[in-house]
């Protein structure tokens, strides 16, 4: 199955509109979309970070995101908001991709950035870029909360 390409030629302009054109990339496979200084909430030692969205496959004929990289060494808030900590995987995220699915060429620059990955996974397939990112940042405001449970709640 491919990528809706119409549908993500509007998503992009959204995204461009909202960040910027010098911002927002994409590779000519439109297999995943880097915002350079994405804003992070108050509970990040940093004010920004890099984030990369890796498109579905199936994007627009149901595929969800899911698996999104910031920048590795971000420093946030522990959960008693006293000081900063490095992200770790407490926070659902993982110092490495767990999928498989993936270009070597693609692994081999994920391992040269070391990016940090979480897997947020959004249930409306028809879900835009913005829309994904607003809820990243709602969970980056709330890392420590038990979104599991909250999204499973949602699935019934």
């Amino acid at each position: 199955m491919s990528r809706e390409i119409r549908r993500f030629g509007i998503d992009i302009e959204e995204a461009v509109k909202k960040y910027g054109n010098d911002k927002v990339f994409w590779p000519k496979d439109y297999s995943w979309i880097l915002i350079k200084e994405f804003k992070l909430p108050d509970n990040f030692k940093e004010s920004f970070t890099d984030i990369l969205i890796l498109v579905p496959e199936n994007y627009g004929y149901g595929g969800c995101f899911r698996d999104i990289f910031i920048n590795p060494d971000l420093n946030l808030l522990d959960r008693n908001g006293n000081k900063f900590r490095k992200l770790d995987k407490d926070i659902h995220g993982f110092r490495e991709f767990p999928y498989m699915k993936m270009s070597d060429e693609m692994k081999k620059k994920f391992l040269q950035r070391s990016w940090f990955y979480l897997c947020l996974h959004d249930l409306d397939q028809k879900s835009s870029i913005l829309n994904y990112l607003l809820k990243v940042k709602m969970f980056l405001e709330n890392p420590y909360k038990d979104w599991e449970t909250i999204t499973k709640r949602y699935r019934r």
